[in-house]
Parts: structure tokens; C-alpha cells; sequence
């Protein structure tokens, strides 16, 4: 059975699924975005702000260690840090000044000298009083992009940095910034995904169960033969939910059981009954005096016997399990074939039998297989007209194909043409019906198959398959 999204929801597992989904958005919700919605995680903020942030912790590091030992920073143009700005952003400079050294990158007036810090520098304040110490930090002093600066004047030591043009994020912050996220998500909803989870996990292993149990169950009834009708489907392991419909279903098999064995009886029993009084009818028809009306009625006494016959045939096959030996199907054929061939010529019809091997064993009962094929060999006679040829084929494969000249079986009548008293009424041609229908049940009876088709040139093949005993490379 294949996968529609559009019947999802009448699946137990879809089900199961959507409402899994449904509260995993809920919770989603309430354990991580509504949280992040509310609380700043810490460390966490914009690609863009981490990079000014890389920025501001390489310089105030140089500047902390040239104001307290010169010479001791690294080297800035080197450092990997702000190289990789450098890259991501052209417009990038900054401006360090430790003890009267200045170290710089990039071109432009430095906040130092626009916001007036060489002249607080140039005060000494901080040498002027004893113990003073002055620190100040501003964000966003200018453009483009972002922009820093601090400075720092403590005993007469003083330190001041300043960067801008910080206007894409690097690689790296934006790398970083996503596991800050990610931690700070999983934190929140992490336990909530997991418990989820495993409980979608649970219930569906159950599920799961469960529903192979019912598969099995419809496996059953699926190959379920209405003629022979096997024991009770088992109640038991199934979930309570299931158990009433499988109880159901059991009631039903037996009540179907009851009908077609009463069904059998009266029909076994109905044709049975009209066979005697039917020979006595014949008998006394016999001794009438010749003519026109006497061969009517012995005519009909006739057909109501093959009638009466057909059914006892219908009705009795399968009961009897000991019929089934091994059987040549293509001695079976022949015989069949050769006790028609005086009625064919006697109606001016060729009937021909030709076989790809010779010899195909099968475990059949070989009455019904004879019966099966002189019927389908009956209905091509009797659709052919004076002329024409009725030939009979076993190929390597055990097919039994029949095929006649007639005017063919018209498309919509195929499908129905194998249930009893159907009938295709052609070149006044008379008949109950029943053929047919005892072919079907002798090949279903043998595992076997039938099919109908109009080959080319016009007319109709009726092709019986039986399975062979053997492969067909030993014939």
C-alpha cells in the first residue's frame, strides 16, 4: 500500500504524527521562543556586535600590556583577529596610543584628536592628584559602521583605543553567535525535544506492533477463498479496539459458512431430484411417434438434463481432496479433443490440436480437467460457423489456449463472462450459462488461472493455465 499524503490523517500513525508535530510546535514555543523573546542569553547578540566585540578585546589587551610593560604586546598587523575584519571590512581602521607610542591602521582624524584626548592627555591630570584615576568608554563615536573608544589614565600611565568601520561580520562571530544560540535553545528546550521524542518513539514501536497485528489479520482475510471458508480469524493479541471488528468479521464467516453449505444443499439436492424424473420424461418421449414436436420436447428434456448435470458438477467440485493425482495434460487434452472432433465435423468446422511438448504433469483431478477444457472447447464450437477453425494449443508453459474465428466477446461482457447463468446471446445460440462459470471453478479449484483476450485477425482465446509438477526445463 502505497504512501498519500492526503490520507494521512485517517492513518493511526499519521494520527500519531501530527499531534507529535502539533505539540512540539507548542512546546517549541513556550520552552525556546517565547524565552528568547524575553531574556538576552548572555554572549549572545548579532554577528555584527561580536565582530566589534572581537575587535574591542584584541586592542584593550595590547593596550593593557604596552601600558604595563612596553613591548610586550604582539604585534597588531599580524594578529589573526583583525586581519580577518580587515578582510570583511576595507573601511576598517583603529588608532592605539600606550605612553605617548601611537599604533595605528588606516586612514582618517582618530576619535583621539577630533573628541579633544590629546588635550586631556597633555593636563597630566591624573600626575596632578595623587590617587586620581580617570576611565571613560563611548560606543557608537562615528562612522562608518560600527565604532568604539576607550581611555584610561591611572598614576600617570595612560592607555586610549579606538576602531571604526566595522560594517560586516566575519565568518567566525557569525559561527560563534549560532552556538551561542544554538546552547542557549537546547538549554531551554532540549529536555522538552528529548521527553518528546522518546515518547513518539514509544508509542510508535506500539503502534507499529499492533498494527502488524491487524495486517496479519487482513493478510487472512485477503486471501480468504469463499468456497472454502477456513477457521475463525484469532481474537487474541489484537488490541481491545480491533478485537470487536475481527469478532465481527468471524461472525460473519460463520454465517456465510451456513448460507452457502444450505445454498449447496438445496442446489445439490434440486438437480439430483430433477434427473429422475427427468429420464422417465425422456423414456416416455421415446416411444412417442416420430416428428417435429417429439424431437422438440426430447430436445428440451435433453438441455434441462445437461442443465441438472452442469449444477451437480458445479456444486460437488473441491469436495472430493483424494481426486488430485498426477495427471499428463497433454494425454488429457488430446482425449478431450478427440471425442469432439465428430460433433465439430459434423457442423463443418475444422478442430485442430497442436502442443509444444509432450508430456506436462500436473496434480490435478483429471475429470474436472477435462471437464474444464471440453467446455471452453464446447462455447468456441458453438460460436463458430460452417468453415471455420477451432484450434486448441498446449504451449511449454501449460497454457491451454482455445481459440475460435467467431465474432469475438464484446469487452464489457469479459468480466462477468465466468459468473454462472451468464450468457452472450450470438447466431441464435442457446445455453444456460453454467460453462463458464464450472471452468472458473475448476482452475480456482487447481490454483491456476484463466483469461480471456481477442487475438488478431478476429474471434476469441480462452487460455486455462495449470501449474506443472515439474520445472519446465525437464519436458
Amino acid at each position: 500500500m502505497g504512501f498519500n499524503p492526503r490520507t494521512l490523517h485517517r492513518s493511526m500513525f499519521g494520527q500519531l504524527a501530527l499531534i507529535t508535530v502539533l505539540f512540539v510546535g507548542f512546546g517549541v514555543y513556550f520552552f525556546t521562543i517565547r524565552p528568547l523573546l524575553s531574556v538576552e542569553p548572555s554572549g549572545v547578540a548579532d554577528p555584527l556586535a561580536r565582530t566589534a566585540t572581537r575587535a574591542s578585546d584584541v586592542l584593550s589587551r595590547f593596550a593593557f600590556a604596552e601600558r604595563e610593560k612596553p613591548g610586550s604586546g604582539d604585534d597588531l598587523s599580524q594578529d589573526p583577529v583583525l586581519r580577518e575584519i580587515e578582510a570583511h571590512n576595507p573601511n576598517f581602521r583603529y588608532f592605539v596610543r600606550v605612553n605617548g607610542q601611537n599604533y595605528r591602521r588606516g586612514e582618517g582624524t582618530p576619535f583621539f584628536i577630533s573628541l579633544a584626548f590629546d588635550r586631556l592627555e597633555r593636563q597630566n591630570l591624573s600626575a596632578a592628584y595623587d590617587g586620581l584615576c580617570l576611565n571613560t568608554a563611548r560606543d557608537e563615536v562615528g562612522g562608518p559602521g560600527k565604532s568604539f573608544l576607550a581611555y584610561a589614565d591611572c598614576g600617570g600611565q595612560r592607555s586610549y583605543y579606538e576602531y571604526a568601520g566595522i560594517e560586516h561580520p566575519t565568518t567566525t562571530a557569525a559561527a560563534s553567535s549560532a552556538q551561542l544560540y544554538g546552547k542557549f535553545i537546547w538549554s531551554y528546550g532540549g529536555l522538552f525535544l528529548f521527553t518528546v521524542g522518546a515518547a513518539f518513539v514509544v508509542f510508535a514501536v506500539i503502534l507499529l506492533i499492533n498494527m502488524l497485528r491487524i495486517r496479519r489479520v487482513a493478510a487472512m482475510a485477503r486471501d480468504l477463498d469463499p468456497d472454502a471458508l477456513p477457521g475463525l480469524f484469532p481474537e487474541r493479541g489484537l488490541p481491545l479496539e480491533v478485537t470487536p471488528l475481527v469478532s465481527a468479521l468471524n461472525q460473519m464467516i460463520v454465517s456465510v459458512d451456513e448460507a452457502q453449505r444450505r445454498q449447496r444443499f438445496f442446489l445439490s439436492a434440486a438437480a439430483h431430484e430433477m434427473r429422475t424424473p427427468l429420464t422417465v420424461l425422456r423414456t416416455r418421449l421415446e416411444i412417442l411417434d416420430e416428428g417435429p414436436l417429439k424431437d422438440k420436447l426430447v430436445s428440451d428434456v435433453r438441455r434441462l438434463t445437461d442443465l441438472a448435470n452442469k449444477l451437480l458438477t458445479l456444486m460437488t467440485i473441491g469436495e472430493a481432496e483424494d481426486a488430485m493425482r498426477d495427471t499428463d495434460l497433454v494425454t488429457v487434452t488430446g482425449r478431450v479433443v478427440g471425442e469432439r472432433e465428430t460433433v465439430a465435423r459434423k457442423r463443418g468446422l475444422d478442430l485442430r490440436f497442436e502442443r509444444e511438448v509432450t508430456s506436462y504433469r500436473i496434480r490435478a483431478d483429471p475429470g474436472l480437467v477435462e471437464t474444464a477444457i471440453g467446455n471452453v472447447i464446447d462455447n468456441a464450437l458453438s460460436f463458430s460457423a460452417e468453415g471455420q477453425v477451432v484450434t486448441v494449443r498446449l504451449d511449454k508453459a501449460g497454457w491451454v489456449r482455445v481459440r475460435d474465428q467467431g465474432p469475438g466477446i464484446p469487452a464489457d461482457q469479459v468480466k462477468a463472462l465466468f459468473e454462472p447463468f451468464t450468457r452472450i446471446s450470438t447466431r441464435g445460440r442457446s445455453g444456460f450459462g453454467l460453462g463458464l462459470a464450472i471452468v472458473k471453478s475448476v482452475i480456482d479449484r487447481h490454483k491456476g488461472a484463466v483469461e480471456v483476450s481477442a487475438p488478431p485477425g478476429g474471434g476469441a482465446e480462452v487460455a486455462l493455465r495449470f501449474s506443472p509438477l515439474q520445472t519446465e526445463g525437464d519436458f
